[in-house]
């Protein structure tokens, strides 16, 4: 979009974000913490709302200082440092951001290709981002390799079953991968045993040894298995992940093709997600509240042994 036109939709957004929340919190009494969720080319709009924010001018509701030092911004605008100054502020501080079917990494890799996002950065105006998307949404992108290429090669994390647990296809994946790590294992175990017992009896040569010491350090380098990989997620999630991935169906199975055209849109009635973005915003409220002790704790309790089919 062009700058003249992505300016007046910040302008319009940020102000009806103020007006709305205002309203609310004078007709309830409302005095908690706000969260944002945002679909689409709208978490592009709230990305750049919220990377123009300054803690220092913002009502900050948790205690503690500020939650960025250095206010280097990362939008998906051009020009965004004349912008930032003529950014309407908000005045509330946003503790979660839910940003469902975004697409927010291409604009940011198109942007910013020789200033990529840096590991301490974080967005002034929201504590926590999350980058939910469907498997098979034609529009939503990865953020985790925009911070490192190392992570392109990591799974995203996936969000578990309303009523707990994964869908069929996900066990059968796990279980597969199960099979295959026990199975290296085993090889290596029952291969190194093989290797001892030939060098006892001083059947093995010393340059055959130090050829088997390279292979092994090779296929270290070289494997696959994902499951102790590091990934780095830097600190837009306070140091957690940042890209989570929904399940498909079983029925979606069928067709790849077909369900990519309502992925985009089939966020609105996912329980999974709702009950991701509860127990999300819970945990926050653990993390800025730690000081109350047992009393959160039981409260936490609660909710892991909630029985969701109740709801």
């Amino acid at each position: 979009m062009s700058p003249t036109h992505h300016d007046i939709m910040i302008d319009i957004v940020s102000k009806e974000m103020n007006f709305v929340v205002q309203k609310f919190r004078t007709l309830t009494g409302f005095k908690g913490k706000v969260s944002l969720l945002a679909h689409s080319l709208g978490s592009v709009i709230s990305w750049d709302i919220l990377s123009r924010q300054s803690p220092q001018k913002m009502e900050v509701e948790a205690k503690g200082t500020s939650f960025v030092d250095d206010l280097h911004l990362f939008s998906t605008a051009p020009n965004s440092d004349e912008a930032a100054a003529n950014c309407p502020r908000l005045n509330f501080q946003v503790s979660n951001t839910f940003m469902i079917g975004s697409p927010v990494a291409v604009f940011l890799m198109l942007r910013n290709q020789h200033n990529p996002l840096q590991q301490d950065y974080c967005l002034p105006g929201c504590r926590r981002v999350f980058n939910v998307f469907h498997p098979y949404d034609p529009v939503a992108y990865r953020i985790e390799p925009l911070l490192s290429r190392d992570n392109a090669t990591a799974e995203p994390k996936i969000i578990t079953h309303w009523k707990g647990g994964f869908r069929v296809q996900y066990q059968t994946k796990l279980l597969w991968r199960k099979i295959i790590d026990e199975t290296k294992r085993t090889q290596k175990t029952v291969a190194k045993a093989v290797e001892a017992g030939i060098e006892g009896i001083g059947l093995l040569d010393k340059t055959v040894d130090d050829l088997l010491e390279e292979d092994d350090d090779e296929s270290s380098i070289f494997s696959d298995d994902s499951s102790f990989q590091v990934i780095q997620v830097g600190n837009l999630c306070g140091g957690k992940r940042l890209d989570y991935m929904l399940q498909e169906k079983e029925i979606e199975n069928a067709n790849e093709y077909l369900s990519a055209l309502a992925a985009h849109s089939s966020y609105w009635g996912e329980k999974d997600l709702s009950l991701f973005m509860a127990r999300q915003i819970f945990h926050s409220e653990q993390d800025e509240n730690a000081d109350n002790g047992p009393l959160f704790a039981s409260a936490q309790d609660d909710l892991e042994s909630f029985d969701t089919h109740q709801l």
